[in-house]
């Protein structure tokens, strides 16, 4: 399988610590401190026309943007895939509602519900479709909007814990696309290796989002027993700081055992990005240098499924730079939620190289 074209988009203008600070009553240096995020986009009910305002808009744009940088026409697809964790309903699937606004029609479609690893189980997922030999092409986008988790008023921000405001600063609003073609022959990033599994077998979750029906939240008991609507969202960053870096390395030395390459001459090395803080001990704990890493968190926050995408384009803006062209790119994702690893081993395969065959 070739990526043959990628693409990211972000809603609106960034927003800054200051205006997360002004925001949320929290102090500007101690977001730096505990994030090392400055900035994320968000998708708001009163953004102008054409500035996405959910997860179906930003979407449908990010494929609009791979189709077209791919020069491939809508129709010429097999199937289309979405990657979220934050759908716009529970039904219509949002996947459906993307490809109506895409124009698609009479093709299989598939919505997979995951977190950080979401990017790469579209992809696994792709590349199963196209490896029968009766599909050729397809569209996988992953994006998510925090729209569901803002709290409704300022009453409801008052209530907030610290903790609970921190995740704000975290996480943003974003999507990501790839236009996936079956085969080797052909300009692209070429596959050479994937894989994805699950490794929480009895082990507690280190990130939860709950959905709630028309009585939402109910009352639970906080730590100092008082009585509070349960929190949407929850996070064990204890784990997450624990358990995440070593995961990182199982990922990268799994890829680069079996396609062979050292770690240290690979050009593009995409570490899990969970916040800028955290992205950065992640590269250091691999020995990664500066300038082989591809980050993107700390200037889009955390978008999920959006984020191996937008990394894979960033990355490939530097090879068409010039940076690394013929380049190799290894690919490290981990989802905390039930402990999800993913990684992939891909090589750029120059348009001058695959019209010389």
């Amino acid at each position: 399988m070739r990526l043959v074209s990628l693409s990211e988009t972000l809603p609106g203008e960034p927003v800054t610590n200051q205006d997360m600070a002004a925001r949320f009553g929290l102090h500007e240096r101690w977001l730096d401190t505990m994030t090392g995020n400055r900035s994320r986009y968000f998708c708001r009910p009163d953004s102008p026309p054409g500035v996405p305002r959910s997860t179906q808009e930003l979407a449908t744009l990010a494929g609009e943007q791979a189709l077209l940088r791919a020069g491939v026409d809508p129709a010429s697809l097999d199937f289309l895939i979405l990657t979220t964790a934050s759908p716009d309903h529970l039904m219509p699937a949002t996947v459906n509602l993307v490809a109506d606004r895409l124009g698609l029609n009479d093709l299989p479609t598939f919505q997979l519900t995951s977190g950080c690893a979401g990017a790469l189980q579209g992809l696994y997922t792709a590349r199963a479709l196209l490896a029968g030999g009766e599909l050729r092409r397809g569209l996988v986008i992953g994006a998510d909007t925090c729209r569901n988790l803002w709290p409704s008023s300022e009453a409801a921000i008052a209530q907030l814990s610290p903790m609970e405001m921190v995740n704000f600063a975290l996480f943003g609003d974003g999507a990501g696309a790839a236009v996936v073609e079956a085969g080797t022959d052909g300009p692209g990033l070429v596959v050479e290796h994937m894989f994805t599994r699950t490794v929480g077998k009895g082990r507690a979750p280190a990130q939860i989002v709950r959905w709630y029906g028309a009585d939402g939240a109910p009352m639970v008991t906080d730590a100092r027993r008082g009585s509070v609507r349960e929190p949407m969202g929850e996070e064990d960053y204890k784990a997450i700081e624990r358990h995440v870096p070593e995961a990182a390395r199982a990922i990268l030395d799994e890829l680069v055992a079996v396609t062979g390459w050292r770690a240290a001459e690979v050009e593009h090395v995409l570490t899990p990005q969970l916040n800028g803080v955290m992205t950065e001990k992640i590269r250091e704990y691999l020995g990664i240098r500066p300038e082989q890493a591809v980050s993107c968190v700390a200037d889009t926050g955390n978008n999920g499924n959006a984020l191996p995408f937008i990394q894979l384009n960033r990355a490939m803006q530097r090879i068409a730079a010039g940076t690394g062209v013929g380049g190799r790119l290894l690919v490290t994702t981990v989802e905390s939620s039930k402990w999800v690893l993913a990684g992939m081993a891909l090589r750029h395969r120059p348009e001058e190289a695959a019209g010389g065959r």
